[in-house]
């Protein structure tokens, strides 16, 4: 999980997002509301997201295209927050397991319960977790530095088993490879282009870059 800028809002958005917003208010019925909600998903909002997260998962940084069409995540769950829901401040990009109803779905958990949840777009998430590696069983863990950490952690699933062998096959390359960082021209490309936000599972290639090299 890595900080991520926000882009500006898609066209489509600073055209219509206060009308989208009066029309969420001034609902009627549940049939409207949800028709007034469901603008959110309109195919410019969810490429300007592909875009701004190059593809990745907002939360355990996997490429999703491949395996999955991705969800349009909404931080504050429009369950709770309708107004929200159309807002793009509020919107990320998630894999559907991340986003699912067993991980982050409609969770939000208030200061009192260990929230707030991490938004890595207004906030570091290295300022909440340390990227760990262990070079005796080649296991990637994030380990939770803050409550709001150990809740963020917990929600967003960024240990769950599926998503830590994958990560584990990767960034054991990338150890291996920063022995050569000094040496050889294009260990050091790799690595430098592993680190780039555009790279899954960057906040590990961050971390291997800063202690092996």
């Amino acid at each position: 999980m890595i900080r991520v800028s926000r882009l500006s809002k898609p066209l489509i958005l600073e055209k219509n997002e206060s009308v989208w917003i009066a029309a969420i208010k001034e609902a009627k019925t549940k049939e409207e509301k949800n028709l007034a909600i469901s603008r959110y998903k309109h195919h410019r909002i969810k490429a300007r997201l592909i875009e701004m997260f190059h593809g990745k998962c907002a939360f355990c940084e996997s490429y999703i295209g491949n395996v999955d069409y991705g969800a349009i995540e909404h931080f504050k769950p429009k369950s709770a927050f309708p107004e929200e829901a159309v807002k793009w401040e509020n919107l990320l990009l998630s894999c559907n397991k991340c986003n699912g109803k067993g991980q982050k779905g409609e969770a939000w958990p208030l200061e009192d319960e260990g929230g707030l949840l991490i938004n890595p777009c207004d906030e570091n998430p290295s300022d909440f977790f340390d990227f760990e590696f262990d070079e005796m069983t080649f296991v990637t863990i994030v380990k939770p530095k803050t409550i709001r950490g150990v809740t963020s952690e917990r929600i967003y699933g960024l240990n769950k088993i599926t998503l830590v062998k994958d990560r584990n096959i990767a960034i054991k390359r990338l150890v291996a490879l920063a022995k050569y960082y000094h040496s050889d021209l294009r260990a050091k490309e790799l690595l430098n282009e592993a680190t780039e936000s555009k790279s899954e599972y960057a906040a590990f290639a961050r971390m291997v870059k800063e202690k092996y090299t």
